[in-house]
């Protein structure tokens, strides 16, 4: 593993163990939030005619997608850095490399091979949606040696940063439902 891997592998558990109780707290207010908006607008299609009755139903579902998907999400990265930290991966030394030609690369040589690489793999943008999110995680990837030296890196970033949006909208959005809907269930 070159210093870059070896640095990923510190910097991103110390992000997530700093980032661990501003997730749940956010999970866990969006999670209210939605989950009070779904109540209150279950009753309202249980006790109203017709079908927009159904409606706020349907947006409270809405809502609850992007809240559950950060959840997920958030859980596996806690599961595949829990111990990240713990147990460090002894990769091939110079000593170890078959050396072909006759010259051993130095391990600056090996350093600069890895972020040529990964800065390579960083210029590529072919996806549509968010690609620089998209190629900085593969440059990441190939940075910190592949996807068995970075388990945490195998998640696409970009269903999570859209799940993240989501959910800190829900939180005001599930508010307003809820407040609206307790208006139209009074009003009754």
């Amino acid at each position: 593993m070159t210093a870059t891997g070896d640095l990923l592998g510190q910097v991103v558990p110390t992000l997530v163990r700093v980032a661990r109780r501003p997730g749940g707290v956010l999970l866990r207010v969006a999670g209210a939030g939605v989950a009070v908006f779904t109540l209150l607008a279950l009753v309202l299609g249980l006790t109203g005619s017709g079908w927009g009755a159904w409606v706020p139903l349907a947006l409270a579902g809405a809502l609850g997608v992007p809240v559950v998907v950060l959840a997920v999400r958030r859980e596996r990265l806690q599961a595949q850095t829990a111990d990240l930290h713990l147990h460090r991966t002894i990769g091939a030394s110079s000593r170890d490399l078959v050396v072909v030609g006759g010259v051993e690369p130095s391990p600056v040589q090996q350093e600069l091979d890895a972020l040529s690489a990964a800065m390579a793999e960083g210029a590529v943008r072919t996806a549509r949606f968010l690609p620089r999110v998209e190629a900085a995680q593969r440059a990441a990837l190939r940075a910190a040696g592949g996807p068995v030296q970075a388990p945490y890196l195998r998640d696409d970033l970009r269903v999570t940063i859209v799940a993240l949006l989501g959910t800190v909208g829900a939180v005001p959005l599930s508010v307003l439902g809820s407040v609206v809907t307790a208006v139209l269930l009074l009003a009754r």
